[in-house]
Parts: C-alpha cells; structure tokens; sequence
C-alpha cells in the first residue's frame, strides 16, 4: 500500500540540502523514510510486493552521507552507512520515484 497523504501534491525533487522529514516512494511499493535534519534514512520494502528486494539495513535507521539523486520520475541515489566494520559509504539506488511527501516528524525519530 502507498503512502500518499490526502490533498498533498507530490514534491518534484530533494537535494542534499533539504530540510525536514519526507517519505520517498518508488515503483515497487518501497518507501525510503528520510531525515534531512539528523542525516538518516530508513528504507521500508512493501510487504505485500514479495518480489522486492531485500537489501541489507531494511528497517534500520541508517546515516544518511548524501542525497546524490531525488528527484520523480528518475531512481532514488543515496551514499549511505551501514554501520559495517571497513565499509565507510555504500550506495543505496531504488526503482522510479512516484512521490515525494513531506511529513511533520518520523516516528521514533523524535
């Protein structure tokens, strides 16, 4: 099921200097929860599209290093840390983006 917040148009892109909370949706249903302000990412996979990839850290709160690319229409382009002993940045890269929602505060994040 999609995030979209009722009457809310979709933003068109975030930049590495954004400020807030957003969610990020893509194609295949997965939701990429961003704190801009405290620099972390959260990639939440759609449970009921069982064809999507699993990737290491789904769930986890993870540092966000850099928002390379956020923009509809074009792939999610993160540098991100997993927290791996000798592996500073990984990328993270995501299907297509539908939406772009700003929200007030993420749950646990606060």
């Amino acid at each position: 099921m999609r995030y979209v917040p009722e009457g809310q148009p979709s933003l068109e892109a975030l930049t590495d200097d954004s400020v807030g909370c957003y969610v990020v949706s893509t194609e295949s249903d997965t939701r990429y929860w961003i704190h801009c302000d405290r620099r972390l990412v959260r990639r939440v996979p759609s449970p009921e599209n069982e064809s999507a990839l699993r990737l290491r850290g789904d769930g986890e709160d993870l540092i966000l290093e850099e928002i390379v690319e956020c923009r509809r229409g074009r792939p999610l382009l993160l540098l991100i840390n997993l927290h791996l002993p000798g592996i500073l940045i990984t990328t993270r890269e995501s299907t297509p983006i539908i939406r772009i929602d700003p929200v007030p505060e993420i749950r646990g994040w606060s």
